[in-house]
Protein backbone atom coordinates (compact mmCIF):
# COMPACT_ATOMS: atom_id res chain seq x y z
CA UNK A 1 0.00 0.00 0.00
CA UNK A 2 2.67 2.69 1.18
CA UNK A 3 4.21 1.75 -2.48
CA UNK A 4 1.16 2.96 -4.18
CA UNK A 5 1.52 6.27 -2.46
CA UNK A 6 5.13 7.20 -3.22
CA UNK A 7 4.68 7.61 -7.49
CA UNK A 8 1.32 9.65 -6.99
CA UNK A 9 3.20 12.17 -4.64
CA UNK A 10 6.08 12.35 -7.12
CA UNK A 11 3.10 12.97 -9.61
CA UNK A 12 2.03 15.47 -7.62
CA UNK A 13 5.61 16.96 -6.94
CA UNK A 14 6.69 16.73 -10.29
CA UNK A 15 4.94 20.30 -11.57
CA UNK A 16 7.14 22.38 -8.56
CA UNK A 17 9.81 20.85 -9.28
CA UNK A 18 10.19 21.34 -13.19
CA UNK A 19 8.92 25.36 -12.41
CA UNK A 20 12.15 26.19 -9.85
CA UNK A 21 14.24 28.19 -12.23
CA UNK A 22 18.03 27.51 -12.47
CA UNK A 23 20.08 29.55 -10.55
CA UNK A 24 22.62 32.18 -11.45
CA UNK A 25 25.75 30.31 -11.28
CA UNK A 26 23.72 27.30 -13.03
CA UNK A 27 23.07 29.95 -16.19
CA UNK A 28 26.55 31.89 -15.69
CA UNK A 29 28.62 29.14 -17.41
CA UNK A 30 31.60 31.32 -17.81
CA UNK A 31 32.02 31.74 -13.79
CA UNK A 32 32.40 35.31 -14.79
CA UNK A 33 29.66 36.86 -12.36
CA UNK A 34 27.30 37.60 -15.11
CA UNK A 35 25.12 36.32 -17.56
CA UNK A 36 25.03 37.17 -20.85
CA UNK A 37 22.81 37.41 -23.83
CA UNK A 38 24.41 34.19 -24.75
CA UNK A 39 24.39 32.13 -21.27
CA UNK A 40 20.57 33.44 -21.02
CA UNK A 41 18.76 31.93 -23.68
CA UNK A 42 18.41 28.76 -22.09
CA UNK A 43 15.52 30.71 -19.53
CA UNK A 44 12.07 29.87 -21.31
CA UNK A 45 10.26 33.15 -21.60
CA UNK A 46 13.11 35.45 -20.35
CA UNK A 47 12.70 39.17 -21.93
CA UNK A 48 16.72 40.01 -21.63
CA UNK A 49 16.55 43.36 -22.68
CA UNK A 50 13.97 44.31 -19.52
CA UNK A 51 16.04 42.45 -17.39
CA UNK A 52 18.95 44.22 -18.15
CA UNK A 53 18.01 47.37 -16.09
CA UNK A 54 21.25 49.02 -16.58
CA UNK A 55 21.65 48.36 -19.94
CA UNK A 56 25.42 47.24 -20.21
CA UNK A 57 24.58 44.26 -21.89
CA UNK A 58 24.55 41.40 -19.28
CA UNK A 59 22.24 40.92 -16.15
CA UNK A 60 24.03 40.73 -12.84
CA UNK A 61 22.64 38.73 -10.44
CA UNK A 62 20.51 41.21 -8.86
CA UNK A 63 19.21 41.81 -12.48
CA UNK A 64 18.92 38.24 -12.88
CA UNK A 65 16.88 37.45 -9.75
CA UNK A 66 14.56 40.12 -10.23
CA UNK A 67 13.85 39.02 -13.88
CA UNK A 68 13.23 35.41 -12.24
CA UNK A 69 11.47 36.48 -9.69
CA UNK A 70 13.47 35.07 -6.57
CA UNK A 71 14.85 38.31 -5.35
CA UNK A 72 12.24 40.19 -3.71
CA UNK A 73 12.87 44.13 -3.75
CA UNK A 74 13.60 45.77 -0.76
CA UNK A 75 10.47 48.06 -0.01
CA UNK A 76 8.44 44.76 -0.33
CA UNK A 77 6.98 46.05 -3.84
CA UNK A 78 6.14 43.10 -6.33
CA UNK A 79 9.14 43.27 -9.06
CA UNK A 80 8.17 44.14 -12.99
CA UNK A 81 6.51 41.76 -15.01
CA UNK A 82 10.22 40.92 -16.65
CA UNK A 83 9.17 37.41 -17.92
CA UNK A 84 7.20 37.21 -21.33
CA UNK A 85 3.96 36.38 -19.84
CA UNK A 86 0.76 37.94 -19.23
CA UNK A 87 0.03 39.60 -15.93
CA UNK A 88 -3.07 39.00 -14.78
CA UNK A 89 -5.76 41.60 -14.97
CA UNK A 90 -5.83 43.74 -11.46
CA UNK A 91 -8.83 42.78 -8.89
CA UNK A 92 -11.35 45.89 -9.12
Amino acid sequence: MHFAILPILLLIARPVFAATPLTFEEVDTSGDGLVSVEEAAVINGLNFNAADTDRDGTLSIDEYGIAVGTWPPPDGARPPNLLEEEAPPPKP
